[in-house]
């Protein structure tokens, strides 16, 4: 396994991520993946608190020696996945382990969307933030584009060329800035939608037919005698790629009013 880490050297990139952010003095910011304080050294000025979420022991070692003075910083050496976030914070920045980002951007939404406030800035390979920002009849589109589309508001803040990191990595970067719609998430519609694109190059027919166990559905009949019903008969015939969020929202809840599937 290659452990090699990489590192922001970008001045203007680094500008980019704090203006993106609108930081001020009451903002209280969780930093994910903090490394050696490079960026934590640059928010920590603007806000009232930092927490500094580091795995890397070396890391956090060097992050508390060369900012350990800073009062406003906590340095935290842990997994952000497995930590609860302070409840006090607000607004979330990072340049984000690739390697976690499907799982720490749902917690993050969750964290978000639970205070209805706040923000996260975070930097992506190119990759994984083009599939957050995909919409529907593009290869890219896809449940992780449903999911943070639904819950959130996404922003491109800009891209971000390898030559920005040292040593340089394989692969582009993306910075992208997140607010939470504010919304109840509705785990019911995103279990139903995650259903569907295991199957989205199907029409929405025969996804629904290959998800009828999930769907506890008796047999193909139950399925069909329960679509005599169904308002939309229209989008049976569409790919499931091609539905955007509003129409796959107006396919559930039709779905649950003729109990092919059920409210969670």
């Amino acid at each position: 396994m290659n452990n090699t880490k990489i590192f922001l050297k970008d001045e203007k990139v680094f500008q980019k991520i704090v203006k993106a952010s609108n930081l001020d003095s009451e903002d209280v910011v969780i930093e994910i993946g903090s490394g050696d304080g490079r960026l934590t050294k640059r928010i920590a000025p603007y806000v009232k608190k930092v927490y500094a979420i580091e795995l890397d022991t070396n890391l956090f070692d060097s992050a508390r020696t060369f900012l350990g003075e800073n009062s406003n910083i906590e340095f935290i050496n842990g997994d952000a996945l497995d930590l609860e976030f302070p409840n006090d914070a607000n607004k979330i920045i990072s340049n984000l382990p690739y390697a976690i980002s499907s799982p720490i951007t749902e917690k993050i939404i969750y964290f978000l969307n639970s205070k209805k406030a706040g923000l996260a800035v975070l930097m992506y390979q190119l990759e994984f933030g083009e599939r957050m920002l995909a919409f529907p009849g593009i290869r890219d589109y896809s449940m992780i584009s449903v999911f943070t589309q639904y819950t959130c508001e996404i922003e491109l803040v800009s891209r971000v060329s390898k030559n920005a990191f040292r040593p340089r990595p394989a692969v582009e970067s993306i910075i992208l800035k997140i607010k939470p719609k504010k919304i109840d998430i509705d785990e019911g519609f995103l279990e139903f939608s995650r259903l569907l694109f295991q199957h989205k190059k199907k029409n929405l027919y025969s996804a629904l037919m290959a998800s009828r166990g999930k769907l506890n559905l008796k047999s193909k009949d139950d399925l069909r005698q329960k679509l005599l019903k169904f308002k939309y008969k229209e989008k049976l015939k569409q790919k499931v790629f091609y539905l955007e969020i509003n129409e796959l929202e107006d396919i559930y809840n039709e779905m649950l009013k003729i109990e092919i599937c059920k409210k969670k």
